[in-house]
């Protein structure tokens, strides 16, 4: 039988799996993909405040959209701080602030959350990838698993896995990889066929 405190870690480790992702592919919009490890610190900051809220019995009545709430709500905080940082006039940073919240929200609709998620795919799957750092990527970024679980499923060890993540999210950020849908029916095969390639190796 399960303890009451198990069950909120058993509840965010379910919702890790399915809602990780998705929200590092929303911030990720957001923040741009050469900050991928703030977002993922960001998202792991989100499922560490919901442990500590939830284990003292404040259970949301729809944990997914409590995460997300508190995922945007941080993004603006991110922002508004950066905004200060910027040593502003206090006429302008008041206007920011007002619209800030605003202009965050359009990225968290339904439908552009879908958008993140595809642009997400297609990003760690980018043909110019080495296609074992594709994978690992892919599985870490957009499947929420762990480096553990990604150096058993990929018969590799941890050290190996995480070299691979490293060397991914450097390449990205040093040849300006764009977070975006590949634009010409040739493009979107390419990066299709390399999904496809990549779910492959896990089954």
């Amino acid at each position: 039988m399960s303890t009451g405190a198990e069950q909120p870690q058993q509840l965010v480790d379910h919702l890790f799996r399915h809602e990780a992702g998705k929200m590092i592919a929303v911030l990720t919009r957001v923040f741009g993909i050469g900050n991928l490890e703030l977002v993922e610190d960001t998202v792991q900051e989100t499922f560490l405040k919901a442990l500590q809220v939830w284990r003292y019995g404040q259970m949301p009545d729809n944990p997914s959209a409590w995460l997300m709430r508190v995922a945007r709500n941080r993004t603006i905080d991110l922002i508004r701080r950066q905004q200060k940082l910027a040593n502003l006039s206090e006429e302008l940073a008041h206007r920011l602030q007002s619209s800030t919240e605003n202009a965050v929200d359009q990225f968290f609709l339904d439908t552009e959350i879908a958008d993140s998620q595809l642009r997400m795919i297609f990003t760690c799957c980018h043909p110019a990838l080495n296609p074992e750092d594709q994978v690992a990527l892919t599985l870490k970024t957009v499947s929420g698993f762990g480096v553990q679980e990604i150096a058993r499923a990929l018969l590799s060890t941890e050290t190996a896995i995480q070299k691979r993540l490293y060397r991914a999210r450097e390449f990205i950020k040093s040849e300006t990889i764009r977070f975006e849908i590949p634009v010409g029916h040739e493009a979107e095969r390419e990066a299709r066929r390399r999904i496809y390639g990549t779910v492959s190796v896990v089954q």
